[in-house]
């Protein structure tokens, strides 16, 4: 049992896809036998209430919310995250970005640890500028978290307790780091899941300065209360599983 969660920005185009994705992978995998999924719309202007509105007449297992303005992906998981009701949860764009044979890889992992982490194997398919500001992004997670991982900021499987009983500060892109950062020094277990990332339907923005304010604002947040004030509250290291 899993809940899929989706913070949908202007997403009317693609929800759709997110959704059908969502389907045929959980199909490939037979041992999840309920799930369901969890959609926030961030405030969109577009028809993305239409069409979630439309997916839930279809599916009996969409839970539906809205923000009445746009607060950020962080607030929506946030907000997301009380309305869940399985044990695990995997977050997961609502463009369609990540595709089947990624989610099936991670899935099939469900059992193998607390946390499932996926990472691309395919950076090829990437622009040198964005593979740079990732792997830049992940050097400055070891260097100041011991965070040791492959990739901070992709699509994964979490506790749902852990998270929820977190006190997550970021409210907009910062919070799947947190997370994953939070998650990697507490009492849990995790692994990594080499997988091939794609993203089809549409390009990804450039990295606005708005974007990476928000990621200074929310790495300067999280170093405060892990490295000053609940310094010993992160003091525990995760154990990782081999999965092969």
């Amino acid at each position: 049992m899993i809940s899929f969660l989706i913070s949908a920005f202007n997403e009317g185009k693609f929800i759709k896809g997110t959704v059908d994705t969502i389907y045929k992978s959980v199909d490939e995998v037979e041992f999840i036998d309920k799930f369901e999924i969890v959609i926030v719309n961030d405030g969109s202007s577009d028809f993305t209430e239409k069409s979630i509105q439309e997916l839930q007449s279809k599916f009996k297992n969409i839970t539906y919310c809205k923000n009445e303005k746009n607060l950020g992906m962080g607030y929506s998981i946030k907000k997301g995250l009380k309305l869940i009701k399985y044990s695990k949860f995997m977050l997961l764009p609502g463009g369609d970005d990540v595709q089947a044979d990624a989610i099936i890889s991670i899935l099939k992992h469900f059992h193998s640890s607390d946390l499932v982490m996926a990472f691309p194997i395919n950076t090829e398919d990437r622009t040198k500028f964005r593979n740079i500001i990732s792997k830049l992004y992940s050097l400055i997670y070891i260097i100041f978290f011991d965070c040791c991982v492959n990739y901070i900021n992709g699509p994964s499987i979490f506790p749902t307790e852990k998270v929820r009983n977190m006190k997550l500060r970021s409210d907009r892109n910062g919070i799947i780091s947190e997370i994953i950062t939070k998650l990697l020094h507490s009492d849990i277990t995790y692994c990594e899941v080499p997988v091939f990332f794609g993203f089809r339907q549409k390009e990804r923005s450039i990295i606005t300065i708005k974007v990476l304010y928000d990621a200074i604002v929310s790495f300067i947040r999280l170093f405060i209360e892990m490295k000053v004030f609940d310094k010993n509250k992160f003091s525990i290291r995760s154990k990782r599983k081999n999965i092969y």
